[in-house]
């Protein structure tokens, strides 16, 4: 007989090692690693993820990425100093890349 069973409604898959967790999990039972949040007002925003980084890549150096997710205060800052010299641009460019960049509410902006 096959251990094989449907996830339930308050079930997601481990986005690690793909065993079926509860949705409200931190941590995986079967492998150990901790789980991004599922919660849609704290969660990954998927669909501005090309956008953002096309704006980075071209006009990062003037903030434009840090203004389209929000970020005004940094933006400005960025623009003056012509993306920090190059050195935020790159910093920037890099987190994006990683899925590691956020937008003002600290949603993390992921590539889908």
């Amino acid at each position: 007989m096959s251990d094989v069973r449907e996830k339930a409604v308050d079930e997601v898959f481990c986005s690690s090692c793909g065993a079926i967790i509860k949705k409200e999990a931190e941590i995986c039972v079967k492998c150990g690693v901790r789980q991004r949040t599922q919660d849609i007002k704290f969660g990954a925003v998927t669909e501005k993820w090309e956008t953002v980084l096309l704006l980075s890549i071209f006009l990062g150096g003037l903030g434009a990425d840090r203004f389209f997710v929000g970020k005004i205060g940094t933006g400005i800052l960025k623009l003056i100093t012509v993306g920090g010299f190059g050195i935020w641009w790159l910093i920037d460019l890099i987190t994006i890349l990683l899925g590691k960049f956020t937008d003002k509410n600290g949603n993390i902006i992921l590539r889908e």
